[in-house]
Protein backbone atom coordinates (compact mmCIF):
# COMPACT_ATOMS: atom_id res chain seq x y z
CA UNK A 1 0.00 0.00 0.00
CA UNK A 2 1.59 3.34 -0.91
CA UNK A 3 1.72 6.36 1.64
CA UNK A 4 -0.66 9.17 1.30
CA UNK A 5 1.05 12.18 -0.69
CA UNK A 6 0.82 15.26 0.54
CA UNK A 7 0.41 18.48 -1.23
CA UNK A 8 -0.25 22.10 -0.33
CA UNK A 9 -3.07 24.19 -2.27
CA UNK A 10 -2.78 28.03 -2.52
CA UNK A 11 -6.16 29.08 -2.77
CA UNK A 12 -7.37 33.66 -3.86
CA UNK A 13 -8.27 34.98 -0.47
CA UNK A 14 -8.32 34.59 3.12
CA UNK A 15 -11.08 31.76 3.85
CA UNK A 16 -9.05 30.01 7.19
CA UNK A 17 -12.11 29.65 9.08
CA UNK A 18 -14.52 28.09 6.22
CA UNK A 19 -11.43 25.35 5.44
CA UNK A 20 -11.36 24.70 9.10
CA UNK A 21 -14.76 23.58 8.98
CA UNK A 22 -14.76 21.96 5.39
CA UNK A 23 -11.46 20.31 5.52
CA UNK A 24 -10.84 19.32 9.30
CA UNK A 25 -7.82 16.63 7.95
CA UNK A 26 -6.12 19.40 6.46
CA UNK A 27 -4.00 22.34 8.34
CA UNK A 28 -5.06 25.84 6.77
CA UNK A 29 -2.89 29.16 7.19
CA UNK A 30 -3.50 32.66 6.07
CA UNK A 31 -0.45 33.67 4.04
CA UNK A 32 1.29 36.74 2.91
CA UNK A 33 -0.13 38.24 -0.16
CA UNK A 34 -3.87 37.14 0.94
CA UNK A 35 -3.83 33.71 0.16
CA UNK A 36 -5.02 30.94 2.25
CA UNK A 37 -2.46 27.48 2.58
CA UNK A 38 -4.27 24.77 2.71
CA UNK A 39 -1.85 21.63 3.12
CA UNK A 40 -1.68 17.69 4.01
CA UNK A 41 -2.72 14.28 3.14
CA UNK A 42 -4.47 13.02 0.02
CA UNK A 43 -4.37 9.15 -0.42
CA UNK A 44 -4.26 9.18 -4.55
CA UNK A 45 -4.65 10.96 -7.13
CA UNK A 46 -8.33 10.79 -7.12
CA UNK A 47 -8.35 12.13 -3.55
CA UNK A 48 -6.21 14.79 -4.83
CA UNK A 49 -8.58 15.68 -7.73
CA UNK A 50 -11.67 15.31 -5.10
CA UNK A 51 -10.10 18.17 -2.55
CA UNK A 52 -9.72 20.26 -6.15
CA UNK A 53 -13.70 19.27 -7.02
CA UNK A 54 -14.44 20.45 -3.45
CA UNK A 55 -13.09 23.70 -3.57
CA UNK A 56 -14.65 24.36 -7.11
CA UNK A 57 -17.91 23.94 -5.70
CA UNK A 58 -17.21 25.97 -2.69
CA UNK A 59 -16.47 28.96 -5.22
CA UNK A 60 -13.33 29.10 -4.29
CA UNK A 61 -10.13 29.70 -6.86
CA UNK A 62 -7.01 27.71 -6.52
CA UNK A 63 -4.12 29.81 -7.67
CA UNK A 64 -1.32 27.60 -6.87
CA UNK A 65 -1.08 23.37 -6.21
CA UNK A 66 2.57 22.08 -5.13
CA UNK A 67 3.10 18.54 -4.62
CA UNK A 68 5.66 18.32 -1.09
CA UNK A 69 8.30 16.32 -0.41
CA UNK A 70 8.03 13.22 1.96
Amino acid sequence: MNSPIRYQFLIDGDVSDHMNVTFPDMKVASTAGGYTSLHGPAADYIAMRSIMARLDSLGLTIAELRKLPD
